[in-house]
């Protein structure tokens, strides 16, 4: 688990696998309690973003102020 908190682990990881992957949950399985909290005009950092689709479905969604970060410079490089 120690891993995890390592860039190179992450920057191997998205070299050898690029399909999108969720860790938690796609926007359609959170939105109906996230957008009770937060407003498409609102200023949105997704942190630890990886290859997750979210930030993509939530901008097709209206939410087009996000800032996605990673620990992973190659998966942003990826964007």
């Amino acid at each position: 688990m120690a891993q995890y908190g390592r860039s190179d682990y992450w920057d191997e990881r998205y070299t050898r696998d690029k399909e999108p992957f969720d860790w938690y949950q796609r926007w359609s399985g959170i939105k109906d309690v996230v957008t009770q909290h937060i407003l498409p005009t609102n200023k949105i950092l997704v942190l630890g973003c990886g290859n997750s689709r979210m930030s993509e479905e939530m901008f097709d969604d209206g939410f087009q102020n996000l800032t996605n970060i990673d620990i992973s410079s190659v998966v942003i490089k990826d964007m």
